[in-house]
This record gives C-alpha cells, structure tokens and sequence, in this order.
C-alpha cells in the first residue's frame, strides 16, 4: 500500500517511493531508510512528507528513539584483533564449506533445504565479522581455483555481510541478508556439470543454461519452509540489473530491491576477482573499476561508492606494492581512506628475501610509504596463506 506521512513519523526500515516537492531528492533516497542519519537529512532539508511503501517497508526494524537493545546486544560480540580472530575464521570458513557442499548433495537428490544450519552458519559469520571484519575477508582471497562454485558462494556471503553492516543493518535484517546470501547460487546444482565446469567461454546456447540457474535457486529457496522474503530477494536477484538487462525475470529499476542490487555488486565482485582453473582473477582495483562502468545503468551508483568505502580499494588480504619496494598485505582498512589502511610489510622481491615482520599505517602522518599496486602472490611464488 502506498501511504504519504508526515516526515516527523517516518522511521528506519520504511521504503520511500517518492518525497513530494523534492523531485530531485526523490530520484536519490527511493529505497529503504537504512541509517538516522538519513531521517536527519531529510528533515534537514525541509522536507515535510514522505510518500512510503508499507508493503514493502521492514516494520521490525527499529526506530531511532526505541532501539531493540536486546537484539543489538546479541549481534554484536566483544571485539577481536585480527590476530585472535583468525583462527576462528578459518574453523568458520571450512565448517561454511561443509554446509555448502551438504546443501548442493541433497538439493541435487531432490531432498528440501534445511533452514537452520544455514540460519546458525548465518550468525556466526555475523558474528565473526562484529569481532573484527578484516579476517573473513582475508580468507575469501585464499580460494581453491578448482572448487570455484563453493568459494564463490561463500565469498559473495562474507562481502554481503560486511557490506549490509556497513550500510547500518543489523539484527534480524542483518541476519536474513546473510541466509540469502549463502543461498543463492544453490540452483547451480541444477546446471549440467559440463557447462558449470566448463574451462573456457560458454557458447550461447550452453550461456541460457547456466543463466537458468538464478530461476532454480528462486524456485528452490521459495519453496523452502521458513524462508523470508528479505533472503528470497537477496538470492533470487542477484543477476538482476537496474536497466532490465539481468535475470532470470529482467527486472527493471525500482522493481529490484536494495537487497537485490547490494548483491548484484557483491556477486560481480567476487567473480572478477577469483582464479578459476582458466582464468586469473583481476585485482580489486580493476574490479572497481569494471563495477563503476556499469553504473548508474546496470549498478546501484550510491550503493557502488557506499561498497568502495566498505571494503576499500585494497580490501583485507590484499597484496601490494609500496613505494619503498617491499611488497606487504592488507590488515586493515581506514575509514575515510580507502587509498591508506594498515599493510604489514613481508618481502623483498628484489633481493628475493622475506623481512621481519612490520605493520605499517599508511595513513599516519609520519609515514612517507604509499601503495604502488596491488600484485598477485603467485607472481612472486608466494602463498598468501602464510601471511595472515
């Protein structure tokens, strides 16, 4: 139902369609009311009404002056630094691996889904990225280039967990985004194997077949006791595109929720970026800079800058070259600066040699050291693995 209120009643989680006598504002706050600071923009720029969409609008979620203290609590755990995090990262990312491919086995044998260990995988990563977002992260760039299927699903999970949180999501939101995004390639399982596995480009014919399988995770997840529509969004448009290019229903603009384009973002993202058996992976800043091509058109572009700020131009994990010769990976990232987070300096290609160890803030003003580039490990022979 379409309903226009005062702006002094709209609250977090309501869908804005349109914000009369502010057409121009309009065309950039259409979507979900995700942050207070939003609300106060809104009222800052004298906005009096705003035009809602109560079907589509997260009625649970909660407002700013009564915030549902019990749920934030649980969602967010004591801090970690990367150091004590890791090990349990890396318990997390096999044990989501498992699930994966149990999930793949029985859809494939024609068995239903089970919900809840997708919805218990679901917390821990959440959980796990409240400790400290940067170890996930890291091992999302240690992928098995022959087992792309399940890293890849595992990878757009971990991207959309960060990037939810970082857009102010949290609770039960938080969580339902997360379960969708561990689902939703599940209807690859439904794709022949010599065309999911094949080593090179797909020919026309065998591309409509793969494409295919958005409509199967659809179908399947849908068909799923307990599934919420937030989660069936998440995996059902994530090859959706803003100029109705996408698919598997060719959705167009307002029609494609935020969920749907934040996972758009995510899935080409990691795709860009992972080895595969016949094909190198880009570094970040080429898939950034693919994903900004395809803006406004086909991708979200305030959520595209909103994804940059998230994981930064060299995201936890990340190898790089600094301008003092030393090649070192990412730790950190600094909000607000993209361009300069926390590396640890690690080896010498010139002289062939690893170096003690140092962590190094680039955005400290003491520090003359910048990033030249970002390098793959394989180049040099190195395993990033023995970095983190």
């Amino acid at each position: 139902m379409i309903k226009t209120l005062p702006v002094n009643q709209v609250t977090l989680g309501m869908y804005v369609v349109d914000i009369p006598g502010h057409s121009m504002m309009a065309i950039r706050q259409q979507g979900y009311i995700r942050t207070p600071e939003m609300l106060t923009l809104l009222r800052k720029q004298g906005v009096k009404r705003v035009v809602i969409d109560t079907s589509r609008s997260l009625t649970r979620v909660a407002t700013p002056t009564a915030p549902k203290a019990p749920e934030q609590a649980k969602s967010a755990p004591a801090k970690a630094s990367l150091k004590e995090e890791m090990p349990r990262a890396r318990k997390l990312y096999n044990q989501a691996r498992q699930l994966q491919h149990r999930m793949m086995h029985d859809v494939k044998l024609g068995k239903q889904l089970e919900l809840e260990p997708v919805e218990q995988m679901a917390d821990q990563f959440i959980s796990s990225v409240f400790r400290n977002a940067s170890a996930l992260n890291c091992l999302r760039l240690i992928k098995d280039k022959d087992d792309y299927l399940l890293e890849h699903s595992i990878g757009v999970s971990i991207l959309m967990t960060l990037f939810a949180r970082h857009l102010g999501y949290s609770g039960s939101v938080l969580h339902k985004i997360c379960v969708g995004s561990l689902l939703h390639d599940i209807g690859k399982v439904m794709i022949p194997s010599e065309i999911l596995n094949k080593p090179g480009k797909l020919t026309d014919e065998e591309f409509v077949i793969m494409k295919s399988h958005a409509a199967h995770s659809r179908d399947i997840i849908q068909s799923t006791p307990g599934i919420s529509p937030i989660s069936l969004d998440v995996a059902a448009m994530h090859h959706e595109k803003l100029d109705g290019t996408g698919y598997p229903d060719g959705l167009k603009g307002e029609e494609i929720t935020t969920y749907g384009r934040m996972i758009a973002i995510c899935d080409i993202y990691d795709a860009i970026t992972a080895d595969r058996s016949y094909h190198k992976g880009a570094p970040p800043t080429v898939a950034l800079k693919r994903l900004l091509e395809m803006t406004p058109h086909q991708l979200d572009r305030e959520l595209m800058q909103a994804f940059i700020q998230c994981i930064g131009v060299y995201p936890p994990g990340t190898m790089v070259e600094l301008s003092n010769g030393l090649l070192a990976v990412v730790q950190e990232t600094n909000e607000g600066k993209p361009l300069k987070p926390i590396v640890k300096a690690v080896y010498n290609p010139k002289s062939r040699t690893h170096v003690m160890a140092t962590v190094i803030d680039l955005s400290s003003p003491h520090c003359s050291d910048k990033i030249v580039r970002a390098v793959s490990p394989r180049d040099y022979r190195l395993e990033l693995d023995n970095y983190l």
